[in-house]
């Protein structure tokens, strides 16, 4: 019986990858894209329907971004919008949905070997995160101590963040091998500092602008992370998963000293 159970241990540990994070397997060694002639970008899979935006942005904006990087002759294949649309149609014509591709490997390899493709990129989008935190604390602008002791204007702060997190999945279409699996993030920050009386009149972000924002600025670090150590030689400069998009162009100063706006 002893023996039974230090057999079982090294079954459970295998399990475990599949137990944790959805099921999903990591593998962030960037794939060697370089070497392929022709790739597939699927259109991307909305986890819920407030992620469906985003993810149609992803998809298309990855693709250009991935054609500037790739400076080789490789020709990528996409949707280019609700008109041009030759990897939907594709899909439809095998009977297949972006899920069916995205959760089984053999598909989506069908799909490249459809377009005679070497590689296929999958991505799964979560719903996008966008919030907004007002500051209580009263702040004087630095160098004016004097000033707002005397009843002089006090600021107050608010921060929007945005926070955009898709899974990429590269498979080898030729094979069905999954060569790439990663959760990639991108979080985005705006600050604001007003007077107190003119706390009514700030224009925020809306959430459409900040999901723009996101699918302008997420595909590059998704770029970056494909080549991060250098095997794809495409020269892109490493790129933060944190980002500041806005901050007050002034100083202002609390009871802990300066502010500092990251």
């Amino acid at each position: 019986m002893r023996f039974f159970s230090f057999l079982l241990i090294p079954i459970f540990l295998m399990t475990l990858p599949g137990c944790f994070g959805g099921g999903e397997i990591n593998i962030d060694v960037p794939p060697p894209i370089v070497e392929a002639k022709r790739v597939v970008v699927a259109p991307f899979l909305p986890e819920v329907e407030e992620a469906r935006t985003l993810s149609k942005k992803l998809s298309i904006n990855l693709a250009n971004h991935l054609k500037l990087v790739y400076k080789k002759e490789m020709e990528w294949l996409h949707d280019e919008s609700d008109k041009v649309r030759p990897v939907s149609a594709k899909l439809e014509e095998l009977g297949l949905t972006i899920s069916d591709i995205y959760d089984d490997a053999a598909l989506a390899a069908k799909v490249g070997q459809a377009f005679e493709a070497d590689m296929i990129v999958l991505g799964s989008v979560s719903k996008p995160g966008l919030r907004k935190k007002d500051f209580d604390d009263r702040l004087i602008r630095h160098g004016r101590q004097s000033t707002a002791a005397r009843g002089g204007t006090f600021y107050l702060r608010s921060r929007q963040t945005a926070l955009g997190t898709v899974r990429i999945k590269v498979i080898d279409a030729k094979s069905g091998d999954l060569l790439y699996s990663n959760s990639i993030r991108k979080y985005l920050k705006y600050w604001y500092a007003y007077q107190t009386q003119q706390s009514g009149q700030i224009i925020f972000k809306e959430d459409v602008e900040m999901i723009a924002d996101l699918g302008r600025l997420l595909p590059r670090r998704i770029a970056y992370l494909l080549d991060k150590t250098g095997v794809n030689k495409t020269g892109v400069k490493p790129v933060d998963e944190e980002q500041i998009l806005l901050k007050p162009d002034i100083i202002l100063k609390g009871t802990g000293g300066i502010v500092e706006f990251k």
